[in-house]
């Protein structure tokens, strides 16, 4: 029998609903925190061993990667950081779209 499901190309493969990196992201994030915890001799601050919160942290950091990355890919965030990061020279030049501006309204004279 012939598989007709038909292949959507323009949406990313998901695994378990997310897409590959968001995967990763996760698993890279509970690998990394829990051998973390694992390696790191009890570290005391008062009375409380801070490891487990530590390593709290550093698992959190793929929840909230997928979070951010929930309704755009990476991709679309690289372009957003570099907006804001990367040195931007605006040159002044003519208006790309004069039609914009109603040439033929006829305006208010104000008196002050």
């Amino acid at each position: 029998m012939e598989d007709i499901t038909p292949l959507n190309l323009e949406d990313a493969p998901k695994l378990f609903g997310l897409r590959y990196d968001q995967l990763i992201a996760l698993l890279a994030g509970l690998i990394v925190s829990t051998q973390l915890y694992s390696w790191m001799n009890p570290i005391m601050v008062g009375s409380q061993d801070i490891r487990l919160h530590i390593s709290l942290i550093i698992g959190a950091f793929g929840p909230i990667y997928c979070l951010f990355t929930l309704n755009h890919s990476s991709g679309y965030w690289e372009t957003v950081l570099n907006h804001y990061v990367s040195s931007q020279v605006y040159v002044p030049g003519p208006d790309p779209n004069p039609v914009r501006f109603l040439v033929d309204e006829d305006l208010i004279d104000f008196c002050e």
